[in-house]
């Protein structure tokens, strides 16, 4: 018996130098993004207990007073209070939904790693795809936030995943994997109704992906597009077309949100020219009375709630009409005028440093402070905060004053690395040397595409340092993308 004692201690010891070795090769391998992720870790714990509960922006009262009611003619979908809040604070608070919104971060991170490493590229370089979402303070501080921002990005990256993580020979999705891409992005468009302008790019990387689209006379490899791009849309409308169902039966209006008006109107009323306008009575008084330079989107945005704005108008009028007409007679008679402001606006982003421009949303809003952040709503922030996690806000001001000393100096990426990443995915899809036979320039076109479109979507309706963040978790990998293809590390099949 001591001698089977002695064999099974033995053994004991062989498992457990084999798991010990294990786990120092991976760290030996992976030890920069582990360096990184620990860093990423660390930053999140601080703001979590910086800031108890959890940081209270205006929208999330919005959200907040949507549980349980579900109403989808707010300002935002009902997606995040649905899916998010309301399994979340069954089980606990504030604190337990800002915690959970700090490990979505950290899973994008990881998500993000992993899949370069699939698409080939070394362990370095995949830590510089992650390192963004790890260290980068504006989205730390959002997911610290009750906002659903963190959960549009862990969608995309979901989404980038089931396109692009296959191990099939050709790189390109199965019509199962297409299916859930569909899935995922209709549920990001009920989490944040930008995302719908994504059906564009992962239907164009859909219909060339794996290169099946060059044996255009063969039937087979036209089913396979036809398929797989079926089966994700077909999945897409089906999220989509329910939600308009229950839009439909809530407002008796076909659509999916009441907030289109709102955007058009603040779009066009910065650039309109009323001196040159011919417009009826009615749209005159949309007009804004601020000269042009000095009007603020997000003001224009919202008027729509400033009761005496309404007021001006006669008894009666149908504001939502009256807004979107008026900003379809500017676009039609001012095109130039909108397009060019949107292209200012898209190009804001890529900026070395996060300052204001005029006229633009604050900075400030998505600065960690010092003390608990209030957002001049102290009485109904305590209210809310007593009510969903029975305690007033509280905060740790050494920690706050760490985390905006980090976030005002090196805690952000600079918008030309940014740019410089978009150049190499853009490079890579165009075929640039060796990345035309690399098997990765639909992927490029994927990553690149998915993030030029929603940050140039986002600036249709205006410039918000808060609507760049998909492009620091999309562009990232688009560059390294574009890197590993430029690289020549090749695949067996151009695509």
């Amino acid at each position: 018996m001591e001698t089977d004692q002695g064999i099974a201690t033995h053994d004991a010891g062989l498992v457990s130098g084999s798991q010990e070795r294990r786990v120092r090769g991976i760290l030996a391998k992976h030890w920069l993004f582990a360096i990184v992720l620990a860093g990423g870790a660390a930053l999140r714990v601080l703001a979590w207990l910086a800031y108890q509960p959890a940081l209270l922006y205006f929208d999330s009262f919005r959200y907040l007073d949507n549980l349980g009611v579900h109403n989808p003619a707010g300002l935002h979908p009902i997606g995040y209070d649905l899916l998010v809040l309301e399994p979340l604070l069954s089980v606990g608070g504030l604190d337990v939904v800002s915690a959970v919104q700090h490990v979505a971060g950290l899973g994008c991170a990881v998500g993000l790693y992993a899949l370069a490493l699939r698409l080939r590229a070394p362990s370095w370089l995949a830590a510089i795809a992650a390192a963004p979402v790890l260290l980068d303070a504006y989205i730390v501080q959002i997911e610290q936030m009750i906002m659903s921002d963190i959960w549009l990005l862990v969608a995309l990256v979901g989404m980038l995943w089931l396109l692009l993580g296959t191990r099939s020979t050709s790189g390109a999705p199965n019509p199962r994997r297409a299916a859930l891409a569909g899935l995922v992005l209709g549920i990001a468009v009920a989490i944040r109704m930008v995302a719908i302008s994504l059906v564009v790019p992962a239907v164009m990387y859909l219909l060339i992906a794996g290169g099946a689209w060059r044996a255009w006379r063969d039937r087979d490899a036209l089913r396979l597009i036809a398929q797989r791009t079926g089966a994700f849309l077909v999945l897409f409308a089906v999220v989509i077309g329910s939600y308009a169902g229950y839009f439909y039966t809530q407002t008796g209006k076909v659509g999916l949100s009441n907030t289109s008006a709102n955007v058009l109107y603040s779009r066009a009323a910065v650039v309109a020219d009323c001196d040159e306008l011919d417009l009826g009575p009615i749209l005159r008084l949309a007009c804004p009375a601020e000269p042009i330079g000095h009007r603020e989107p997000d003001y224009y945005a919202h008027r729509g709630a400033d009761e005496e704005w309404v007021d001006s108008f006669p008894s009666g009028t149908n504001i939502p009409r009256v807004q979107h007409e008026f900003g379809v007679h500017v676009l039609t008679s001012q095109p130039l005028d909108v397009l060019g402001a949107v292209i200012v606006d898209f190009l804001k982003g890529f900026r070395p440093e996060r300052t204001d421009a005029p006229n633009d949303v604050s900075v400030a809003r998505w600065h960690f402070q010092r003390e608990y952040q209030y957002y001049n709503h102290k009485d109904i922030t305590v209210a809310y905060s007593r009510q969903y996690s029975g305690e007033a806000p509280s905060d740790i001001p050494a920690i706050g004053s760490f985390l905006r000393s980090y976030q005002l100096s090196v805690g952000y990426t600079p918008g030309p690395l940014l740019a410089a990443f978009g150049v190499l995915a853009i490079a890579a899809m165009l075929g640039a040397g060796r990345a035309r036979t690399s098997g990765l320039r639909s992927a490029a076109l994927l990553s690149v595409g998915m993030a030029v479109t929603i940050l140039f979507a986002s600036a249709a309706f205006e410039f918000s340092w808060r609507y760049q963040l998909p492009g620091v978790v999309l562009l990232p990998i688009a560059g390294v993308i574009g890197i590993v293809a430029l690289w020549g590390r090749r695949r067996h099949i151009w695509n």
